[in-house]
This record gives C-alpha cells, sequence and structure tokens, in this order.
C-alpha cells in the first residue's frame, strides 16, 4: 500500500537524520517558570523540567529570553487586554477585524518612529514575509544563507528576485 510505502520512507530518513545527530530529540516539558531575581546579583528567568526535579534550567530558545515577560507592566497590560477583548486571538485581524488596541498600537508605533503609519503583523513570520516581499524587486539580487529560516526562504521565493546566491 502506499502508506507502507510512506512509512518506510519516514523511517529511513528518520534514521538516517538520527545518525548523524540531527533528529529531534524528546521535548522538555517545563513545570514551572521562575520570574527573574536577584537584588545583588540580577538573573533572568529559570525553568523548572518535568523529570529534573528542582534543578533550574535556562532556556535560550524563548521569545522571552531576557525575562521581559515576567515584567509586573506587562502581566498588568496583558490582563486588563483579557478582561477588555477576553482570551486569544479568536482568529488573524484579516478574518476578525482590528481591534481598537491594534489601531492604538500602530500609532504610537508611528509616532516613536516619527513616521506616518506603522503595521503591526500577527506573527514574526508573516512579518518578513510582508516586509520582504515588497522590498525585494525583479532587479534584486538577493544574498542568503543555506540555513535561514523558512519564512525568509519562501519570502525569496514569493517576490521573484533577479538573482538568488545561497551560501551553504
Amino acid at each position: 500500500m502506499a502508506h507502507d510505502r510512506l512509512n518506510v520512507a519516514l523511517d529511513t530518513h528518520v534514521a538516517e537524520l538520527e545518525a548523524v545527530g540531527t533528529a529531534k530529540g524528546d521535548e522538555y516539558v517545563v513545570t514551572r517558570a521562575l520570574p527573574p531575581s536577584g537584588d545583588t546579583e540580577p538573573r533572568g528567568p529559570r525553568f523548572l523540567l518535568e523529570g529534573h526535579g528542582d534543578r533550574e534550567f535556562m532556556r535560550f530558545n524563548s521569545n522571552s529570553y531576557l525575562g521581559l515577560s515576567f515584567l509586573p507592566e506587562l502581566i498588568e497590560a496583558e490582563e486588563e487586554g483579557v478582561r477588555a477583548y477576553g482570551a486569544g486571538p479568536g482568529a488573524v485581524r484579516f478574518i476578525s477585524g482590528t481591534y481598537a488596541a491594534h489601531r492604538d498600537l500602530e500609532v504610537r508605533l508611528a509616532a516613536f518612529h516619527e513616521r506616518e503609519a506603522a503595521m503591526i503583523f500577527s506573527s514574526a513570520y508573516a512579518t518578513v514575509l510582508g516586509t520582504l516581499v515588497p522590498l525585494i524587486t525583479p532587479e534584486t539580487v538577493v544574498v542568503s544563507d543555506a540555513l535561514n529560516h523558512n519564512c525568509i526562504i519562501n519570502a525569496m521565493r514569493m517576490a521573484r528576485p533577479a538573482a538568488k546566491v545561497i551560501y551553504p
């Protein structure tokens, strides 16, 4: 059956990744986040992981690696937003519309950067697509790294530059 061939192909590929040490390992489960602390020696947030008791770990793969997500002002603002708009986005702006908070943030960002207008995106991926595609013209030569994030690779494909140079 087709599924058998697919399973064999996938198993073979995973075995190859494991053989060279690039397969994704077991996922670690964070059981608790400890906010930044330390008066005399400030330190960033630490995390407890399932199966590791009270041993504290640092995370270098987080969007909040500086611990800004623990700032009381941000927590308070998020709680205020949840009370005003509910929990979760519901959907992207294209589907569910723009909230006053979106518009207000864009106005404040434009003023801060002394620009006519600003636009926020729903994710870093959308930001890269929304900025690179219009910046790359048919005359542009793009120099890129083979290990760039998928959003950059897709932006280059969508923009169709005159030439692409990909460094391995």
